[in-house]
């Protein structure tokens, strides 16, 4: 088992170099044929060169000319648009007078060199045009005293691709580190107790490995993932070791191994199975790609950490145990004559049991008989306490702007805000609007054109629309031509470059302004009142606009994720009911792990609330988490329970307290180094994974309450009405 689990290693290794990254709204833009369309035709990256300073100087137009010259070389770049052209147009030269240069630019105290890439380019073929641009300005020796700033969409992609890299890989040891305290801390009384830790991080290689060969991208939201598994793959882990411990108390290791795997590797195999479906809800209730990657990735992770448990944990821990040979000592029994064995023998086993269960399990035992004695009233209590919870989460914020999941000290994000301001205007203060279908050259259609520019810019937040009528407008003396011939002449005269922003494929593009610094209501606003004005103008017979672009589509999904946490929570409980009751075939032992984690879905809202945490994509996921993770330590103490019930003269009252000494310390250490895991995110660079990491931290430490508070309870009121049921049905 050890040499397949190395020969996975390797094999991982080979799909972790293939894993790609995705950023930015891209990362929340579904596949659809009209932005697929306008991608193709239109959607064209760009690095914006700023330049600020004496732009007449004659030596900044050199380096700006150096620099035009040498990125119009560059593979993958359409056009590059600077002063410079105009200064060569005009003189055929850039001269070394400075009011020639000021007769033809005027005085600006900044100019930009735009740099437009091809259309059709993935953000991996983009990050290179910007190194190159970073270069050439190093390499043009711009004056003393001049500014230069590369800003822009590719800019943008490559830092944050690079940061989510180091982010990952940053909580990824943050998260190992904290296992490491929490095991050596809270794992006491086992062999090995950190190895735990090599099982889960062989499990995070693998993991890295199937999304590298399945194609799943890495993005913001899916660096949050490898913290999580840590703390989920340590807990099957420990469940492992635990359940090990304990047999080989009684059995040498060739029995105690099958013995333990028997008894605790259904429940915890159903466990991960339930935290798979909780992920797999969020896959099938989103069409967001960041948030379904994010999905994706989980679920390769519990599979794989689970895996890595077994193949992993069990056989070092078993190696070990033989080297030791401690099964020789454990299972001998001392000398003793017949009058005294009984009571030796129960006498032993019973401090056995105290010293294996230790304190914490005996509190924990004696604390569940204890709440399982007035079912009702604890249960009527964290009803109360959910029901509120229900009610505050119309009051929670919410968190839709994409700018504020990155780091607001990324200096391609300063840049970007520097290029706003001294500008005016930036790349997400425009939208864009597909047209396609037949005569787009003809002048009814581009009179239709002028008709919505004209409704557009009479509704709030519309600040302007350029479109192929004003084009056409601005070569032709400010008049339509009128006919379809006449139009086609007039683009004739129109530089390519120009005119393929405007025509292109067969298509036509049209770019809507918007008021800068928009808040998500305002953004979908706008976006609402570009629809009316499309269809209030009447559009052509044959012809259709839409609203399309990152821009346009990324807010949208963001806020549908968002609004659909219930729904996405739902499926989260109905499918991991379903995989309970196809299990159990028992509807008791299908409700029972899950009322628990209802009552968790209520909390956490009041958490939220206290802590001012607003719901992000990500965390709308969470509901479905909280289902599938906290089903574990559910599905262990209840399978627990009804293992204890089954011994001869055992109450109710009596399974309960047992189930909890002996598996609530494992739970509590699993839920515990769970915690530590997750706590991993609040030190995330990135806002939305540090909000994200706060919340999982405090909702797996209240599921873990739940789990011990209200399952007993729980437990001993259900099967008392089920056995009721039963003796009813039977008389």
């Amino acid at each position: 088992m050890l040499i397949l689990a190395v020969l996975l290693i390797f094999s991982a290794f080979g799909g972790a170099a293939q894993i790609t990254s995705v950023t930015g709204d891209a990362a929340f833009v579904a596949d659809n044929p009209t932005y697929n369309a306008f991608s193709e035709s239109f959607d064209r990256g760009s690095v914006a060169i700023l330049v600020r300073g004496d732009i007449t100087e004659p030596r900044t137009i050199h380096a700006i000319d150096r620099v035009d010259r040498e990125m119009s070389t560059k593979a993958n770049v359409h056009a590059v648009t600077s002063p410079a052209d105009q200064v060569r147009q005009e003189y055929g030269r850039i001269p070394d007078s400075e009011a020639k240069i000021r007769d033809v630019i005027g005085s600006p105290d900044y100019t930009v060199v735009q740099i437009v890439f091809d259309t059709g380019l993935t953000q991996q073929d983009e990050r290179p045009i910007y190194t190159q641009a970073v270069e050439a300005t190093d390499w043009a020796q711009f004056p003393a005293g001049t500014t230069v700033t590369v800003t822009g969409s590719a800019a943008f992609s490559a830092q944050l691709s690079t940061l989510i890299q180091q982010s990952t890989q940053q909580l990824l040891g943050l998260a190992i580190g904290l296992m490491v305290v929490a095991l050596f801390f809270l794992f006491r009384g086992v062999r090995l107790r950190l190895l735990p830790i090599v099982a889960v991080f062989v499990g995070v290689i693998y993991t890295f490995g199937a999304i590298g060969y399945a194609g799943v991208p890495n993005s913001t939201m899916t660096s949050a993932v490898f913290p999580i598994l840590i703390g989920l793959g340590i807990d099957y882990s420990v469940q492992f070791h635990e359940r090990y411990e304990e047999e080989l108390e009684s059995h040498p290791p060739r029995e105690a191994l099958p013995e333990a795997l028997s008894g605790i590797g259904p429940p915890v195999f159903v466990a991960m199975l339930a935290a798979a479906l909780g992920f797999g809800a969020t896959w099938v209730s989103t069409s967001s790609p960041s948030i379904i990657w994010f999905a994706q990735t989980s679920i390769f992770g519990v599979l794989l950490t689970f895996a890595a448990g077994i193949i992993v944990l069990l056989p070092l821990l078993t190696l070990w145990v033989r080297r030791k040979d401690d099964s020789t000592e454990e299972t001998q029994t001392p000398d003793r004559g017949e009058d005294d064995a009984p009571t030796t023998a129960t006498a032993t086993q019973s401090q056995h049991d105290s010293d294996r269960v230790g304190l914490v399990g005996q509190l924990l035992g004696r604390s569940a008989r204890l709440l399982a004695s007035h079912p009702v009233l604890v249960l009527g209590i964290a009803l109360l306490i959910a029901v509120v919870g229900f009610q505050a989460s119309g009051s929670l914020d919410t968190l839709a702007d994409t700018e504020g999941f990155i780091p607001q000290d990324l200096p391609a994000y300063i840049d970007l805000q520097q290029f706003r301001s001294v500008t005016g205007g930036g790349s997400s203060t425009s939208y864009d609007v597909l047209v396609t279908g037949t005569h787009l050259k003809h002048p009814t259609t581009l009179q239709w054109m002028l008709d919505f520019q004209h409704v557009a810019t009479q509704a709030p937040l519309v600040q302007g629309v350029d479109s192929p009528a004003t084009l056409i407008m601005q070569y032709n003396g400010g008049q339509l031509p009128r006919t379809e011939s006449g139009v086609k002449r007039v683009l004739e005269t129109v530089p390519e470059a120009q005119r393929l922003q405007y025509y292109n494929d067969g298509r036509a593009h049209i770019t809507v302004y918007s008021a800068q610094d928009m808040s998500t209501q305002q953004a979908l606003s706008f976006l609402q009142n570009t629809r009316e004005s499309i269809a209030y103008s009447s559009p052509p017979p044959g012809v259709t606009a839409e609203v399309t672009g990152t821009a346009a589509i990324s807010t949208p999904s963001i806020v549908e994720q968002i609004n659909s946490r219930n729904v996405t929570t739902g499926l989260g409980v109905l499918f991991v009911f379903i995989l309970l009751l196809l299990y159990y075939r028992d509807l008791v032992k299908a409700v029972a792990p899950l009322i628990p984690m209802v009552f968790v879905i209520g909390w956490q809202n009041i958490y939220m609330y206290l802590l001012n945490i607003p719901v992000s994509p990500l965390g709308a996921s969470l509901g479905a988490m909280t289902v599938g993770i906290g089903a574990e330590y559910t599905i262990i103490v209840m399978d627990r329970y009804y293992e204890e019930k089954q011994q001869a003269g055992v109450s109710r009252l009596d399974a309960v307290q047992t189930a909890a000494t002996r598996v609530g310390k494992a739970i509590s250490v699993s839920g515990m180094t769970t915690v530590f895991g997750f706590s991993a995110l609040v030190l995330s660079p990135f806002p939305i994974l540090s909000g994200f990491g706060f919340l999982t931290v405090g909702v797996v430490f209240l599921t873990l309450i739940a789990s011990l508070v209200t399952l007993p309870p729980t437990l001993v009121l259900l099967d008392s009405i089920a056995e009721r049921v039963t003796a009813m049905r039977s008389s």
